[in-house]
């Protein structure tokens, strides 16, 4: 037979059921009353402004430019904008190849910027320009890299096929580059002349000159010693000293050149 169980014996534990769940809704609202006032407080206190701003890996600009570029300054509130909106936005400077932004410290915004490298200078009637790795003619006066200068580089195509070559190139032996001198013509388009720091010049074609100038420094060692001239890589490597190129009388026309300068 079942047990008849009587309803008085249900209603003290009906009871402290209704107690419970009443003191779980009243301990939730005064939580949120509390996370309400909190946030309150704290929007409109101090910490919730932006302190500083600290830029990394500015050379092309001025960190200031960056600053201004992003839209934000100290006392903005610190949650008007996200990072993504911010990286955006400095991505589309010029110069500026990555960039990543981070809150540090509660109150301190890190904006790390990374720049295109600068492979060479750009003369155009008299004026230098920088040339970056992405192709980008950037006038700035504010930098002076160890780079090469590039003359009478007008067409667009040229300057591409060069700049991909001088990214690729050792930056060591980037480095012993003094000046570039592009010498193409119609039937003959890719040729340069290359004047090296250490004396000697070098006559390449633009598609194979990165991979070529790899051995320079080998092909130096060897002729060291010897006069000074003309390597030619076009066609396999060939030396020629200046006295069979230009004439003895020349050559020492401008070593006596150089003597008088550094007498003086």
């Amino acid at each position: 037979m079942d047990k008849v169980i009587d309803i008085e014996e249900r209603i003290p534990s009906m009871r402290e059921k209704r107690r419970k769940k009443t003191n779980k809704k009243f301990l939730f609202i005064l939580a949120v009353f509390c996370i309400a006032l909190l946030l309150l407080l704290y929007f409109q206190s101090p910490f919730s402004k932006v302190d500083s701003i600290h830029v990394k890996g500015a050379a092309l600009h001025d960190q200031s430019y960056y600053v201004e570029r992003s839209g934000i300054a100290s006392g903005d509130a610190y949650w008007k904008f996200t990072t993504n909106q911010l990286e955006k936005e400095l991505s589309s400077v010029e110069g500026v190849k990555e960039v990543t932004v981070s809150r540090k410290w509660l109150r301190d915004i890190e904006i790390e910027i990374t720049e295109w490298d600068t492979v060479a200078y750009v003369e155009k009637e008299g004026e230098f320009s920088l040339l970056l790795a992405n192709g980008e003619v950037f006038s700035a006066k504010s930098i002076t890299p160890n780079v090469p200068i590039l003359n009478n580089v007008v067409n667009k195509k040229v300057l591409k096929k060069l700049t991909s070559q001088l990214v690729k190139m050792d930056k060591n032996v980037l480095q012993l580059i003094s000046e570039i001198i592009y010498t193409g013509e119609d039937d003959d388009a890719d040729t340069i002349t290359v004047y090296m720091d250490d004396g000697y010049e070098v006559h390449a074609l633009i598609p194979a000159f990165a991979e070529n100038m790899e051995y320079y420094p080998e092909i130096v060692t060897q002729l060291d010693g010897y006069e000074k001239g003309i390597i030619d890589m076009e066609v396999g490597t060939f030396f020629s000293p200046y006295s069979e190129v230009y004439g003895s009388e020349v050559v020492e026309e401008e070593e006596g050149e150089v003597v008088d300068e550094e007498s003086e």
